[in-house]
């Protein structure tokens, strides 16, 4: 389906690229000038289903954001379309490298973190919060309900009329160091196909937690990871608990709220179900219910 794409470049002025193909569910390029080393366009071609879905539902998101794109570093939607095959759209390119994963302390922790705290901040201050909060809280746990253990969902359904007044804030939805890019002087953001309203730490959560995890591992050991970097005693869990508790007062809102807060982003992150380490999240979640729902982020 490239020819959709070249179509589209041979229309603005293209004469000559470079394509750099990378196979997956769908399939992405990297389109380049002749001698640069950076995509100047990204293209996705989506097959199945589920991917055109998501794909229509980015560039949706992308042109809903596109106000904030120049200060949110986010690529612009330059071209869609639909054909027999699938649905395909091209991107503007976006200037940075992605971040280290597997994180736990150190200096480049703390840093990577401060890009992320400094980013959501922005993120939050810019895109306009939900205008109906319970309504967006209500829709999170719509999505996941089929999913949860029932003490979740009990305890969840109890806590929605305490968080109708905390803001649903714009939440990227997949926030982790590899679709964080960075280079002097400017941060980008990239694939935002999960994005949606929801609760004001559910991004900082998935980027911690995706700063300490392992991949290659099963699903119990993944779900231990998830518990000691939530409520463990490691630089990284220290480092999350500031970040978060800045978070709350920024929204002028009680840290007594953070445990329910955190239970609405743990239900969006276990309706997550085309992601690798989904089972981890549910092993996690199983136990979190048994340990009575404890706040994370304990003070050390």
């Amino acid at each position: 389906m490239f020819h959709l794409a070249a179509d589209y470049l041979r229309g603005a002025g293209w004469t000559e690229w470079d394509v750099l193909q990378l196979p997956g569910a769908g399939v992405v390029w990297w389109i380049f000038r002749p001698g640069q080393d950076t995509p100047e366009i990204v293209g996705k071609f989506c097959r199945l289903p589920a991917a055109v879905r998501a794909g229509r539902r980015e560039c949706a998101i992308l042109k809903l954001l596109s106000p904030f794109a120049d200060r949110l570093g986010l690529p612009s939607v330059l071209f869609q379309a639909d054909s027999h095959a699938g649905f395909v759209y091209l991107q503007s390119g976006v200037p940075g490298k992605p971040q280290r994963n597997e994180l736990y302390g150190g200096k480049l922790l703390l840093s990577q973190m401060d890009v992320a705290e400094n980013w959501l901040k922005k993120f939050q201050m810019l895109a306009p919060p939900a205008e109906d909060s319970g309504t967006a809280f209500r829709q999170v746990l719509a999505g996941a309900s089929a999913q949860l253990p029932e003490p979740l969902l009990s305890a969840a359904n109890e806590a929605l009329p305490r968080l109708s007044a905390t803001p649903a804030v714009a939440v990227h939805g997949d926030f982790w160091a590899k679709n964080l890019l960075t280079c002097p002087g400017h941060v980008s953001v990239v694939d935002w196909d999960a994005f949606h309203y929801g609760s004001p730490v559910e991004d900082l959560f998935t980027f911690a937690v995706a700063m300490g995890y392992r991949w290659g591992i099963d699903a119990r050991q993944g779900a231990d990871i998830v518990w000691n970097v939530l409520f463990g005693s490691s630089p990284l869990t220290a480092r999350t608990r500031v970040a978060a508790l800045r978070i709350l007062a920024r929204w002028s809102i009680s840290p007594d709220l953070l445990g329910p807060l955190f239970l609405i982003a743990l239900i969006s992150r276990l309706g997550r179900t085309d992601l690798d380490d989904n089972p981890a999240w549910h092993i996690f979640a199983a136990r979190y219910a048994r340990a009575g729902l404890p706040t994370p982020l304990p003070p050390t």
